[in-house]
């Protein structure tokens, strides 16, 4: 059994049912539709060794009180072999009030070879060459600490689908039937924040009068909602006209503000495909969006793990929907992982995928063909025993949790 102190160390107001604590607590022992047992023994007595988890803040006002942090090295120093785990709550960055409470830590006598970090998406090599080096450590902590986090060991765990499935489960979202069903649309794509793919997405869609018929919405908020040269020159090379009154101007199917945008709305089930964009703000500004491919994939590191899924991903793994993501290299990734994809059900013509921006040029295409589609030939292409098997081997590899599992077993070690 691996032990973990019964006892989440936090500052306020963190949902705890997205950290890694809370998931581990959620799913041990877990019935239902997660059969799984991770044989963790949660234990209120640190005095014995276990894992003692504590989350410092990744916000810029994440300040942890002094008293907060005393419970902690209380905690720590009951047992010389007690692990202190940072769980950054899956998040893929850190602020300087984690450094300075990283910084109190070390002047109270916690030994770094006693402490993991726990970061998401990001490969633990690049975590710490962002935030664990450099002027942003310097700045801080004292020099002579700064230099011990070289040996901090990180820890990457791809937690987000484990949020995905704790709030589906906890809200009571019940998986539906993978069946017959009665498609009436191809596309439903449901945009809340402009980001540059997404807007050429969105102008996409507008020019071919794709909104019009399909389940369609653009609420153009955000940071990111103008528009100037870098959308013009996408327009241009895409051979969109350049309206960008038309483009600003939301499209409203959804109102997240006071729905839930992890569920999915009804008519997206007589939809050929859900379609979404996945994005991140490193990988969706305009210098990398046309730069040179893998550009975010670990460049001259040779890795290839900077992408990673959300919930608009997620959403159709536990409905057991047909998906079309647009743009970038996530073929590759949802096959890596094990999951079914379904681009491969049209023949188009392809260019070859050099740049960023020819990953868009591709799926432009795609949907150009599938926009060409009849309903009739989508209802018979897509209601098969074959796309029924394939919708189903995608839920089960979403239920498996297999990266909490793999987390399980990395802290085994320790």
């Amino acid at each position: 059994m691996l032990p973990i102190y019964d006892k989440f160390l936090a500052v306020d107001e963190v949902i705890e049912h997205k950290t890694c604590f809370g998931h581990l607590k959620s799913y041990n022992n877990s019935m239902g539709i997660i059969p799984i047992n991770l044989q963790v023994d949660f234990t209120q007595d640190p005095s014995k060794p276990c894992l003692i988890f504590f989350y410092a803040g990744n916000q810029r006002k994440d300040f942890a009180q002094d008293s907060l942090i005393a419970d902690v090295v209380t905690a720590y120093h009951s047992n010389k072999h007690n692990i202190l785990i940072l769980d950054t709550i899956i998040e893929d960055f850190i602020n300087a009030p984690f450094l300075r409470c990283l910084d109190k830590l070390i002047q109270k006598g916690v030994d770094l070879n006693r402490v993991k970090l726990i970061t998401s998406a990001n490969p633990n090599w690049l975590f710490k060459h962002m935030f664990l080096r450099g002027d942003f450590v310097i700045k801080h902590m004292k020099p002579e600490n700064a230099e011990m986090l070289d040996d901090l060991e990180v820890i990457s765990y791809d937690g987000f689908s484990t949020s995905f499935i704790t709030h589906m489960a906890s809200a009571n979202i019940e998986l539906p039937e993978i069946g017959p069903r009665e498609i009436t649309k191809r596309f439903s794509l449901l945009q809340k924040n402009s980001r540059y793919c997404r807007k050429i997405v969105h102008a996409f869609f507008v020019h071919n009068k794709l909104h019009e018929d399909n389940v369609y919405s653009w609420h153009n908020e955000g940071m990111d909602n103008n528009w100037g040269e870098w959308e013009e020159k996408a327009l241009e090379f895409f051979d969109i006209p350049v309206d960008f009154e038309t483009y600003r101007t939301p499209v409203y199917f959804d109102d997240v503000m006071s729905t839930d945008e992890w569920r999915i709305e009804d008519e997206i089930q007589n939809c050929a495909f859900n379609t979404y964009v996945e994005t991140s703000a490193p990988r969706d500004e305009p210098f990398a969006f046309w730069g040179e491919t893998r550009h975010h994939t670990g460049g001259n590191f040779g890795e290839d793990k900077m992408y990673f899924l959300t919930e608009k991903s997620y959403k159709s793994f536990w409905y057991g929907l047909p998906y079309i993501h647009i743009s970038y290299p996530l073929e590759d990734i949802f096959h890596k992982l094990g999951y079914k994809t379904f681009k491969n059900l049209f023949d188009y013509e392809r260019v070859e995928e050099v740049n960023h921006y020819h990953y868009l040029e591709n799926d432009f295409r795609l949907l150009k063909v599938i926009k060409d589609t009849s309903i009739d030939e989508l209802n018979s292409m897509l209601n098969t025993p074959e796309i029924y098997s394939d919708l189903r081997h995608n839920r089960k590899m979403l239920l498996r949790l297999l990266p909490l599992q793999k987390l399980r077993a990395d802290l085994d070690k320790y």
